[in-house]
């Protein structure tokens, strides 16, 4: 590229009248945050309802214990939901009040270590089904006699 005075290309000058209003990144990452959790809550409220629904029922229930790890995530999902909702849409008023703000805290960060053991348990459970079914199904068959 050429960069001398006898170049034919024209320079454009600066215009200063054209105002950029800067962006502001925090407001558009709260509203894309509040977008992804009124998502959630809407997807998550109904589906985890009634997912505890069929994973209870007593015909269900009663012939599968991995019903029984289903239904409590799913009732636990649908707590862990209802704490964002409440914490979303009443955290000034909660905040004022300090041990209610620091027992929906805690209650809410109970639900998701909830949520990871009962995953870990429904694993476990599993992996003994499938690795030795032959022992499940004559413990089965113990208790039933009992």
């Amino acid at each position: 590229m050429n960069l001398s005075d006898e170049d034919s290309t024209t320079l454009q000058p600066f215009d200063v009248t054209v105002t950029h209003q800067p962006s502001n990144s925090k407001f558009t990452i709260y509203t894309l945050s509040d977008i992804i959790i009124y998502f959630y809550l809407a997807l998550g409220l109904p589906g985890n309802t009634l997912s505890a629904i069929i994973w209870l029922k007593r015909q269900v229930a009663s012939k599968n214990s991995s019903a029984v790890y289903l239904a409590v995530l799913a009732i636990n999902d649908l707590i862990n939901l209802l704490f964002v909702l409440v914490l979303k849409l009443t955290v000034k008023a909660i905040q004022r009040i300090a041990w209610l703000y620091y027992c929906m805290v805690t209650l809410h960060g109970t639900t998701y270590v909830l949520e990871t053991l009962l995953v870990l348990g429904f694993s476990i459970e599993r992996l003994v089904a499938i690795s030795c079914p032959l022992r499940v199904r004559f413990i089965q068959r113990l208790y039933a006699t009992c």
